[in-house]
């Protein structure tokens, strides 16, 4: 959620011609500009947060509390990016322009999906869960996606990978 507010004095759409002939203060750009560094640190700041709050289950909650508390956190980052990156195309000339200007790669934005579209959460199910499976030998093993089975004790789940209940991600 954006910490600060747009200028009401820049338009919604700017053009580059709007700033060469005046009608577009260079200042309120540049505070604009300033705007979003600001509103993108607060950003990489709450996907942070969200991040470590996805690498452990307090004890004291139920799973289905701590799923809850997470998609909302998650509905929350989505539309803080989507705000984000609405404010950003609106400058996206401009900064192209700078770049060229300095002759650096410019960024360009598909024509048809401006915003990017980000996926809705996944919903907890059933068929979201490896079945687990008794080998010949009589070991449980479970079946992972690539087809080959993974045995319940092997050093694979003590990565640090979030794998066990309460096992934080290590990034």
């Amino acid at each position: 959620m954006p910490t600060t507010s747009r200028d009401p004095r820049l338009p919604d759409v700017i053009k580059i011609d709007d700033i060469a002939s005046g009608k577009i203060e260079p200042t309120l750009i540049y505070n604009e500009l300033d705007r979003l560094k600001v509103e993108i640190n607060v950003l990489r700041n709450d996907m942070t947060l969200f991040i470590k709050a996805l690498a452990t289950v307090p004890d004291n909650q139920r799973q289905d509390e701590y799923y809850r508390t997470a998609v909302q956190r998650l509905k929350c980052v989505q539309n803080s990016i989507k705000e984000y990156c609405n404010e950003y195309y609106k400058l996206l000339p401009i900064i192209n322009l700078a770049q060229i200007k300095l002759g650096h790669e410019v960024e360009i934005v598909p024509q048809a999906n401006k915003t990017p579209t980000v996926p809705p959460a996944p919903k907890p199910t059933t068929a979201n869960k490896v079945p687990v499976k008794r080998t010949a030998s009589g070991s449980k093993t479970n079946n992972v996606p690539n087809g080959k089975p993974m045995a319940n004790g092997s050093n694979a789940n003590r990565n640090g990978n979030g794998n066990l209940p309460n096992q934080p991600i290590v990034l």
